[in-house]
């Protein structure tokens, strides 16, 4: 039987460990948490590199997929995570780890300031830690404090527990964007 990692809407109910250019329906549905990292047009070799070493290291726990704008759901994946410029790093995670249960809302980070993504090591450092806080079940442990169906208290409660994570490292990212945010649709498997 064979499964399909897809990103449902609310009202749908519906092993490499590195990618490049892996088109959203063909992501692998054995892994646990996602980094979406599109370059624009400007590639950046040095952070593409640490990505790939990372999602090496992490094994099936972690997917990094270097796309391109050439995926025919790219259009999808920059309205569910409000991609706006480049470079975009996002993290997620499957519906497990990165949603309240019975929620119909997923969380995402998303990096897009170009400064932190000029420092590959200080990007990395920023994904690592969020890496726990997905796999650790910490994302989720804050998401099931919060009522579930109020999405403001979702995105404090998900907010405070990464700014606790990554509070060594505020000074550097300082004045950098990094979005906390939660998306209607899950992560899910589904049979193709």
């Amino acid at each position: 039987m064979s499964y399909q990692l897809i990103f449902s809407d609310p009202l749908d109910k519906q092993g490499k460990t590195v990618g490049r250019n892996v088109f959203l329906k063909n992501l692998p549905e054995d892994h646990k948490v996602y980094i979406f990292y599109y370059s624009g047009a400007m590639p950046h070799k040095d952070l593409e590199a640490a990505l790939r070493n990372l999602g090496i290291m992490t094994g099936k726990n972690l997917f990094v997929n270097i796309g391109k704008l050439n995926d025919p759901n790219y259009s999808k994946i920059a309205n569910h995570f409000q991609i706006k410029k480049f470079p975009v790093v996002v993290m997620t995670a499957v519906a497990d780890l990165a949603s309240a249960p019975s929620s119909l809302h997923s969380t995402y980070v998303r990096i897009d300031n170009k400064k932190l993504l000029d420092s590959p090591d200080k990007t990395l450092e920023v994904l690592e830690k969020l890496f726990n806080l997905f796999i650790d079940g910490k994302v989720v442990d804050a998401l099931k404090e919060a009522k579930k169906d109020d999405q403001k208290a979702l995105l404090e409660s998900f907010g405070k527990v990464v700014t606790k994570a990554l509070e060594g490292i505020w000074k550097f990212i300082g004045e950098t964007d990094i979005t906390f945010s939660v998306v209607e649709g899950k992560f899910e498997l589904k049979h193709s």
